[in-house]
């Protein structure tokens, strides 16, 4: 085991090797600053062993470790004791440093954190006890309250080994199946709700977009199923300064029976205000609709080519290779942010001075036919360090990829106001990555769609992120589409 002198009072904190067996009877709760520790902790590489690579598992872990303010661990104590008078057991997965063991009343408190550095400063209560363990290897159902500040990291960036190993917990106990696009505080959130009592709470710091992205809606629905009443709380966007993302307090009742749901966001002097619907007014999110297959017009992604760094380039990156355009490369777009909100048609003339002459990324590899010499020797002169993303390193040839069709309509996905940006597509560029394409409009309804976005107030459906920036779905835009284009309405499930 493993113990450190806590700076919070003359406490010790045990780390106990995980033994592949349930039950927590080996745990020790804080034990006196005398107790000499014999054995040795489990090392970060035997735990992690088996979900990827030691570099992908440290850059996962690395991520984990975003410690919570203390105003936002006091905040929640604060919404859980407005609903829980008297508490017995709380669980903390991905503790850190056990920071909110430090508030709150309760009997007694286990946080789990893998990361044994993360003791170094660890901050647990008289009657808490941290372990170094990972979240999913125990089993518990009996907890009052499960509490804390999961990872956010990315889907991108999840270990393949601790996905699925974590899925497998969780399709077990709930019976949900997680998506590939959930991010890591899914996860955790739905091993709260499956470690709480019948009648237990939980009170988690994770992403305000939960309540409205497709991607959680597994999450929303398993909680709709059972009928539990929930709240969310926006937090301010300069919570965290280093997430991305609009933070929010999720309590989740699970002696409410209602399917309550309810809405806050958080004021400049701490109090929440209640709001009516997620993004605030009475409308609500603007739907998410799917499209059948075999649909001539539809909306879809930038196209993710495996690595833009390399395989878009600039104009001068293009004309220093000596790469032809139209034979080794036709014209893309990457974002919108250079194009002034007033224009609404994509020009050479734009296309020049927005795109080639700015600098910006704005040709794509031709992969639809043999690479010419010229484009054989950039291709050689990339270096293997530039090109291993996983979408390239599973590819027979790591720069082949399906050259998709030009979009009638390019729209930006990311906006801070009222609405995207949005131009018709005269250039015949390919749409690629933070930008979104309708496909399949004729002249006269490429020009009708335009106007629409133009002249819509699409902000007021749409969850904001951080800072303001709202993101357009691709399931929204569909519904937008079909709103502007009456006729096809239909195609939409």
């Amino acid at each position: 085991m493993n113990c450190c002198d806590c700076s919070h009072g003359s406490r010790a904190l045990v780390s106990v090797p995980y033994s592949g067996q349930s039950s927590l009877a080996g745990v020790r709760w804080i034990i006196n600053p005398l107790y000499q520790c014999t054995n040795v902790a489990i090392s970060l590489r035997d735990l992690t062993r088996e979900w990827g690579s030691y570099e992908d598992v440290a850059l996962y872990l690395n991520r984990c470790q975003v410690d919570t303010p203390d105003r936002v661990v006091t905040a929640v104590w604060t919404l859980i004791h407005e609903r829980r008078e008297r508490i017995e057991k709380v669980i903390d997965f991905g503790a850190g440093d056990g920071r909110f063991s430090q508030a709150g009343r309760y009997r007694r408190y286990l946080g789990y954190e893998i990361d044994s550095g993360r003791s170094d400063v660890c901050a647990l209560a008289a009657n808490a006890a941290l372990v170094h363990r990972c979240a999913f290897s125990t089993r518990i159902a009996d907890a009052d309250v499960c509490i804390g500040n999961p990872p956010y990291v990315r889907n991108q960036d999840l270990p393949d080994g601790w996905r699925a190993s974590a899925a497998k917990v969780i399709r077990r106990r709930t019976g949900v199946e997680v998506s590939g696009l959930a991010n890591a505080w899914q996860y955790f959130t739905l091993l709260a709700l499956a470690s709480t009592k019948a009648t237990g709470l939980v009170a988690l710091v994770i992403p305000y977009e939960w309540v409205s992205r497709p991607s959680a809606k597994a999450l929303r629905d398993y909680i709709a199923d059972n009928g539990w009443d929930v709240a969310a709380y926006r937090l301010r966007d300069e919570t965290f300064h280093r997430v991305l993302t609009t933070s929010s307090i999720a309590i989740i009742d699970k002696r409410g029976t209602g399917g309550k749901w309810q809405y806050f966001e958080e004021t400049v002097d701490g109090d929440y205000r209640p709001l009516a619907s997620p993004t605030g007014n009475r409308e609500g999110v603007l739907q998410y609709s799917r499209r059948k297959s075999g649909r001539e017009v539809f909306a879809k992604r930038g196209l993710s080519p495996g690595t833009q760094e390399v395989l878009t380039l600039t104009e001068e990156e293009r004309m220093r290779s000596g790469l032809k355009i139209g034979v080794d490369v036709v014209p893309c777009i990457t974002s919108l942010r250079n194009v002034h909100p007033t224009c609404a048609t994509l020009t050479d003339e734009v296309f020049r001075r927005n795109f080639r002459e700015a600098g910006m990324k704005c040709w794509l590899l031709r992969t639809d036919r043999e690479p010419s010499e010229r484009l054989r020797a950039y291709l050689r002169s990339i270096p293997a360090s530039k090109r291993q993303t996983r979408t390239c390193t599973e590819r027979a040839q790591w720069w082949r990829f399906t050259m998709p069709v030009p979009a009638s309509v390019i729209v930006a996905s990311g906006f801070r106001h009222v609405r995207p940006k949005a131009v018709r597509n005269v250039v015949s560029a390919v749409a690629v990555g933070s930008v979104s394409g309708i496909y399949g409009l004729s002249d006269r309804d490429s020009r009708q769609i335009v106007r629409a976005i133009r002249s819509a107030d699409l902000g007021a459906g749409i969850v904001t992120h951080s800072n303001g920036l709202r993101k357009l779905e691709i399931g929204q835009l569909e519904t937008f589409l079909a709103r502007a284009l009456p006729k096809h309405s239909p195609m939409l499930d």
